[in-house]
């Protein structure tokens, strides 16, 4: 009988125990590991079916789940990726997420390709045709900011620094490209040329940052991260807000920053750095730290600022003060989703007309490679709403989608993309429509083509005046009073007042002699009952808590909106003023 190799035992043993193991940790989690860094798209067990299993769909998704899924795979990655980064200065990021450059200085290989003024060719054939459509787009901007400033609200670009233009001296060797040969182009300075002939409200923090390199005795961008660093962030604030009072002729709380300290690395300082998901931390200097506040300044007002951006963005609302500088300050994420305020939701769920004229300043805030973007649309989808009767925009829509039904080949295309995208044909139709008017708005809606549009929605008087309201604090008591008294939503009372307004019919706020303090208060909780009736997220932790406390919805839903009457007016955030 031959005998067994020891050593081949042995080292088959080792593998079913490391399986059995991998095996074990998958299932019952052991151990927990720190998450990778970057982006993660989770992925779903598939459903076992004789259609998947015989099309091999299934076992191709059941393999991108176990690689997915396999245990102890955050450790292993970053062991491959340490060993990649020591022996080959490489990682399997670098290609899509990081650019190494000189000295272990890290980008975004985006910037890069902006430096050399050839990342426009994702956004256009050649250069021409990329100046074309953005001279179009701060035509549209400059539109824009003149009717919304009619209705006092003030539109400025803010033209946010991008780290290859700041610190171009680490930047990776410029590899040949096939646009060597063609002409180069970059929005940065396009955009600030045309922003300043049109008379463009803009901010350009990029060439502050470029004067104060020199000068600044902090890093403007850290070595391993793609933002502007956690310090330098609060003078670009500060700067802001300066130019916000400014441009609004008003009075605005000053920022004040406290005393810096030296630190290691802190979120998102090391953003880049985390996407390689190495072992150990890479060598970088220690940055600069402080806390930021605001004074006491008791005359000083507040503002509500929208803004449509970048992640640039991120930085601020997570150092600043933001709710003692501003009243709102709504973050439209690439006008997609929204944050701050209220429960993530999408741009498409709101009145975008009552946003844009509730607001007091509407900046655009993106670096220089996301420029390129042109807003995301929104340009385009405000002066639409502001210029427009929504029926005669209704019209023009009927009109397109007819056009498309009516296309056999355009309708296949959209039922393929329908499919692909695992929505509905309708969903996929209205956003064709919607890009297809966007991309040709002159076309359809030919007053654009004046410098300011004459045409105006005949909502917007209406909805100035509510602004109006909303901004006198007497005012605003007299109508929550009259909602109280009249037993209707508080919307709707102001909807009323500004019609009384703009017909010259007697006003309900003279109309509030003898109303008490408890009724004002009545008034306050009604309201916020409704309010929270339509936030589904917050119903369902109402019935959650209601059910733990005993209570009835209706009970439960009046507790918590009283509570928070309270709190604000103990806060001074409303003031009941007598005559």
């Amino acid at each position: 009988m031959k005998k067994s190799n020891p050593i081949k035992t042995l080292l088959f043993a080792l593998t079913i125990v490391l399986l059995f193991v991998s095996l074990l940790q998958k299932e019952i989690k052991m151990f927990h590991f720190k998450p990778l860094g970057g982006v993660i798209e989770s992925t779903h067990k598939p459903k076992l079916s004789f259609e998947a299993f015989s099309s091999s769909k299934y076992q191709t998704n059941l393999e991108g789940y176990l690689k997915e899924n396999f245990g102890f795979r955050e450790p292993l990655i970053r062991f491959y990726n340490q060993y990649l980064w020591d022996f080959y200065g490489k990682t399997y990021v670098s290609k899509g997420s990081v650019s190494i450059g000189k000295d272990g200085w890290l980008y975004e290989p985006w910037c890069v390709d902006d430096y050399c003024q050839v990342y426009f060719h994702r956004y256009a054939e050649d250069a021409d045709e990329m100046a074309s459509l953005l001279s179009t787009e701060a035509k549209r901007i400059y539109q824009l900011q003149c009717v919304l400033e009619q209705y006092g609200t003030h539109l400025f670009v803010s033209l946010v620094p991008a780290k290859d233009l700041i610190y171009p001296e680490y930047l990776p060797e410029i590899k040949e490209t096939k646009y060597d040969n063609q002409k180069k182009f970059s929005a940065r300075f396009f955009n600030e040329q045309e922003y300043s002939r049109l008379g463009v409200n803009h901010l350009n923090l990029e060439q502050w940052f470029l004067q104060m390199k020199d000068t600044a005795d902090f890093f403007l961008f850290p070595k391993t991260g793609t933002h502007w660093s956690n310090y330098a962030c609060l003078y670009a604030t500060d700067t802001l807000v300066r130019y916000m009072e400014h441009l609004g002729d008003c009075n605005l709380k000053n920022i004040v920053i406290g005393p810096r300290e030296l630190d290691e690395a802190r979120s998102p300082d090391d953003d880049l750095e985390k996407m390689l998901n190495l072992i150990r931390p890479l060598p970088k200097p220690k940055y600069y730290y402080a806390v930021a506040d605001t004074d006491n300044d008791t005359l000083a007002s507040k503002a509500k600022l929208i803004t449509i951006g970048d992640s640039f963005w991120w930085n601020i609302v997570g150092k600043m003060p933001m709710n003692k500088i501003f009243s709102e300050y709504p973050f439209w994420y690439y006008n997609s989703t929204i944050y701050y305020g209220e429960p993530y939701h999408s741009t498409k769920e709101i009145d975008l007309l009552e946003e844009l004229l509730s607001a007091d300043f509407i900046t655009l805030f993106f670096s220089a490679p996301q420029q390129y973007k042109m807003n995301c649309g929104f340009t385009e989808r405000a002066l639409l709403a502001l210029c427009f009767d929504p029926q005669e925009v209704d019209s023009v829509k009927n009109s397109i989608k007819t056009t498309i039904n009516n296309d056999p080949n355009w309708m296949k295309k959209l039922e393929d993309r329908a499919q692909s995208k695992n929505i509905s044909l309708d969903i996929i139709v209205d956003e064709e429509v919607n890009s297809f008017i966007e991309n040709n708005i002159e076309k359809y809606f030919p007053t654009l083509l004046d410098s300011v549009p004459k045409s105006r929605n005949p909502r917007n008087d209406e909805l100035a005046i509510i602004k109006k309201i909303k901004k006198d604090s007497k005012w605003m008591v007299a109508m929550h009073c009259q909602a109280t008294v009249q037993k209707l939503p508080l919307k709707d009372i102001l909807k009323a007042e500004a019609n009384n307004v703009l017909n010259n019919r007697p006003l309900m706020r003279d109309m509030t002699e003898g109303v008490s303090r408890e009724t004002y208060i009545e008034g306050l909780v009604r309201n916020l009952m409704e309010e929270l009736r339509g936030k589904p997220l917050r119903i369902e932790q109402i019935k959650e808590k209601a059910k733990k406390n005993h209570k009835s919805f209706e009970e439960q839903l009046e507790a918590d909106a009283r509570w928070v009457i309270n709190d604000k007016m103990q806060k001074g955030e409303i003031v009941w003023e007598e005559e």
